[in-house]
């Protein structure tokens, strides 16, 4: 009886014993679970961020709260965490990200968006020809004595080019002057005796035959003279003509002969060319040509002259279209005392026909094109963000920008290619 006292005893304290064990396992070392339940809410000591629900705000590791709008990161990216589309959980990640996480800054250039006024170009091409070109023909067959002027040489009208053998027509000169002064003599001897008829015949002392015959001799005296005389100035004519002469003012820019050569008549021995003015025509789209009016002012540059630019104007609008191609002929004026620029030069021709005033103008090569769109690299501190633009007015190098930009904002206009939005960059001049 006593043993089977003890037994129970020993059983009962092993049962208490283990009941105390798994009583000990709900609570860490005497705490109350309500204790335990309130110290998983409550930051530990290390002050990291806490789960959702509790009081809002975002902490950086070392516990303190966040300045957001004093992020080193973009605008844009600052308004989603603020309206909540990124959650502030994820703060430690993106500045991880923009501050060294993103690998090594991008140099570029940039320039602040202004205003100014834009001008809005048409540009053509074309090729500069002379406002006159003559060409010179030899009227006689004869040989090329002597040539006078050279290609290049400039010129006034009437100025003797090259000298053709006159030697022939010399000698049948001098033989109808000759002849000339014969037929003089002999109708002044007409004349006189015809006069003297005259009064003869009033008194009755010659016949009416012998007054005719002297008339007659008179007409025909008078006849023989002209033939001599329109002779004689036609071999005058062609005695000049032995000196191959220029039409008109100009440089000369083709030489057909040489001394020694031997040219027929109507044969083309040279070419004169007026540099002032200087014309260019250019053929302009029907949509394009309702904006041109006469007087218009246009700039002239080749690639030949590079740095130079031209002052014109349009001087000529061709009133037909051409069915075939839908463009005007538009001509283009041009002085230019240089003679730098010459005939035959291929050339850009830029009209302005229109200028806008004060409106925001950046550089074309700051702009990149994606499916259609244009964007445009803003700078913030030192990283990037990627806005799309809406563009206006076109000029040569610059562009200008109706929607996307504000006056002042800083744009990269070096380095585009390749940038991504967010990316870090270094600003080199």
């Amino acid at each position: 009886m006593r043993k089977l006292t003890i037994i129970i005893l020993i059983v009962f304290l092993a049962l208490a014993v283990s009941c105390g064990k798994s009583g000990d396992s709900g609570i860490d070392k005497g705490t109350k679970p309500a204790e335990k339940q309130q110290a998983e809410k409550t930051p530990d000591k290390k002050g990291t961020l806490g789960r959702p629900g509790q009081k809002p705000g975002a902490k950086s590791q070392d516990g303190k709260e966040i300045d957001v709008d004093k992020l080193d990161i973009p605008d844009h990216m600052k308004e989603a965490i603020k309206s909540g589309r990124i959650p502030k959980d994820q703060i430690p990640e993106i500045l991880a990200r923009f501050q060294g996480g993103g690998g090594p800054a991008a140099p570029v250039s940039v320039t602040p968006v202004q205003r100014q006024n834009l001008n809005s170009y048409l540009v053509l091409n074309g090729i500069v020809e002379p406002e006159k070109k003559v060409e010179i023909y030899s009227h006689l067959s004869a040989y090329v004595k002597k040539i006078v002027k050279e290609e290049g040489d400039y010129v006034k009208e009437n100025d003797v080019l090259a000298q053709l053998d006159d030697t022939e027509i010399i000698i049948i000169y001098n033989q109808a002057k000759i002849q000339l002064d014969q037929a003089k003599l002999n109708l002044e001897e007409a004349e006189n005796n015809y006069i003297r008829s005259q009064e003869l015949v009033k008194r009755s002392l010659v016949s009416e035959q012998d007054f005719q015959a002297t008339e007659a001799q008179f007409k025909q005296s008078q006849l023989e003279y002209q033939n001599r005389m329109e002779n004689f100035n036609n071999l005058k004519l062609q005695l000049d003509w032995t000196k191959i002469r220029a039409l008109s003012e100009g440089y000369i820019t083709e030489r057909l002969i040489e001394a020694g050569d031997r040219v027929n008549s109507n044969t083309q021995v040279y070419t004169i060319e007026d540099f002032n003015p200087l014309l260019i025509r250019v053929f302009v789209p029907t949509s394009d040509a309702i904006n041109l009016a006469l007087g218009m002012s246009a700039e002239v540059t080749t690639d030949v002259l590079k740095g130079l630019g031209f002052e014109g104007k349009v001087k000529l609008i061709n009133p037909r279209i051409d069915v075939e191609t839908g463009t005007v002929k538009v001509t283009v004026e041009i002085f230019d005392n240089s003679l730098r620029l010459q005939p035959g030069m291929f050339v850009k021709v830029q009209i302005a026909i229109g200028m806008k005033e004060n409106v925001l103008v950046i550089p074309r090569k700051a702009i990149l094109y994606k499916q259609n769109k244009s964007y445009v690299f803003v700078l913030n501190r030192r990283q990037v963000s990627q806005r799309e633009v809406l563009l206006g007015l076109l000029e040569e190098d610059h562009v200008e920008v109706t929607e996307g930009l504000n006056e002042g904002e800083v744009i990269v206009i070096v380095g585009v290619e390749g940038l991504k939005d967010g990316q870090r960059v270094d600003v080199v001049q």
